[in-house]
This record gives C-alpha cells, structure tokens and sequence, in this order.
C-alpha cells in the first residue's frame, strides 16, 4: 500500500541517494556547475568596457582619426567574429595540430621568454676575456694592395731591365708610363703565399709602404710596390660598442636556453604504444 503523500517512497530514495554511481554524477555535475559559474560559458565573449575601450583606442591608432558611429560599429562585429574564429580554432585543437601556428606560437612564447630576461651588465674584465677567446670575430681580415712588375729570368738582360726600371719607377714614374705590364692586387696573405711562395710573400707583407722593391722568386725578378694594408682590429670605440652588443645578446640567448629548459622540466613525455 502506497499513501497518497509519498511516504513509503522514502527508503527507496535513500537507498538510492547511497548509490556510488550517483555520488559520482552528482559530484561531476556539481564540478561542472561550478566551473560555469566561475568561469562563465566558454562559448560567451566577454566585452568588458574596459576592453571596448582599448580595441576602439588601438582602431583610432591605425586610422589616425577618430572612427565614425558606424566605422566603430563595423570594427567591433569583425572583432567579435575573429574572436569567434579564434576560440573556435582552440576547441578545435589547431593550436596543436597545424604545424604552422605551432612554429608561430612556439616563436611567441621564444620571444617573451627573451623579454623577461634580465641579464646584469659586463665589467670590463668580462668583455676583456670575452675578448680574448673571440678575437678573430672583432677583427677583419687583414688584405694587402700592392702592384708588382714580373721580369722573367729566362730574358735575356732581366736583371739589368729591373734595375732601369726600379731607378724610374722610385723616380715618380708609373708602369705604364714606362710601358711595362704591372698587376695590382689587393688580396689575404694566403694568395700571396699561393702567388709568390712563404719567403717572398713574408717580405711583401712587411714592406715600407709607397716604396718599389727589388724581389725575386725561383724563375722571376720582381718590382712590387705595397700600397696599404687594409683590416686588421677595429677602432676601439667600435670594438668596445660591437664588443658591448655580442656579448649582451649571448648571454641573453644562454639565459633565454636555460629559461627553456626550466619549462620544459615542468612536463612529462610519456610514450605509448598506440
């Protein structure tokens, strides 16, 4: 016999409310319930004035004036699409799965990473050392013009037709005044190695500028003239500045490593067989 006012049904519903199934759904729905409340629908777009404000600001920015009723009317519905578009595009999962905007956002966060850093300033003794160890990278190669007139051994009267032309040449003459064939280089010590050998090329390098002189190698008298020597350190001004930049952006690249490292830290692969 059942009363007309329910009462007999009441060790049933007790029975069931000590059910571990529906402990579990009336949790999860309280879950859910909660997270809506605090977080809202996830599918709402939330235009704060304050945010309407900032978006109609930035619009102006681009435009250089003031927007109309109906400009600013059209820029927020493109906003609120895009915003569509872009959450959408979350739930979605692209964020994960296109390659592309992977590379963009594993850029993005690169970048912010590198803001945050706050590397100290170097001492002089740091970029003095740094210096040290990195020489070659503050200093240009060293390239040496010179023009030099070849007399073969092999002609008769060689020797005696470098001299006449040395005593010209040191006398203001030029090359082609004299009608002689001169070559002008302006090349590292190593193609004048190549061209003259080690000795002869050892003498070129160290030769008085602005001074015809008598060399000679296995079948060739020579007359060659070092006109300057380009390259070599840079100005010291320049080096500390150059020196100053290089350095500062190593060791905010270490920092922005180290930085990635800590994050990656914080996540475990786990490798599965499906």
């Amino acid at each position: 016999m059942h009363s007309s006012d329910g009462a007999p049904q009441r060790p049933r519903l007790a029975r069931l409310l000590r059910e571990p199934t529906v402990h579990f759904f009336l949790l999860a729905a309280l879950v859910l319930a909660g997270h809506r409340i605090a977080a809202g629908d996830p599918r709402t777009i939330v235009l704060t004035p304050e945010l309407k404000s900032d978006l109609l600001r930035r619009y102006q920015d681009q435009l250089n004036r003031a927007p109309t009723s109906e400009e600013a009317a059209a820029f927020l519905k493109a906003w609120k699409a895009e915003e569509a578009l872009y959450r959408e595009a979350l739930r979605e999962g692209i964020d994960r799965d296109d390659p592309t905007v992977r590379a963009v956002l594993v850029s993005k966060m690169r970048e912010r990473v590198m803001l945050q850093m706050r590397t100290p300033e170097p001492t002089e003794a740091d970029l003095t050392k740094y210096l040290e160890q990195h020489r070659a990278d503050f200093e240009a190669p060293l390239l040496y013009e010179h023009e030099y007139v070849v007399f073969p051994k092999a002609e008769p009267g060689a020797a005696e037709a470098r001299a006449k032309a040395e005593r010209q040449l040191s006398a203001g003459a030029t090359p082609a005044s004299l009608g002689l064939r001169s070559t002008a280089a302006n090349v590292d010590r190593a193609r004048i190695d190549q061209e003259f050998g080690p000795e002869v090329a050892e003498r070129i390098v160290h030769l008085p500028p602005s001074r015809w002189t008598e060399l000679e190698t296995a079948d060739r008298l020579l007359l060659v003239h070092l006109i300057r020597i380009q390259g070599g350190p840079l100005p010291a001004e320049e080096l500390h500045g150059r020196l100053l930049a290089v350095f500062k952006a190593e060791q905010a690249t270490k920092a922005a490593a180290e930085a990635t490292r800590r994050i990656a830290e914080r996540y475990h692969v786990e490798e599965t067989s499906k």
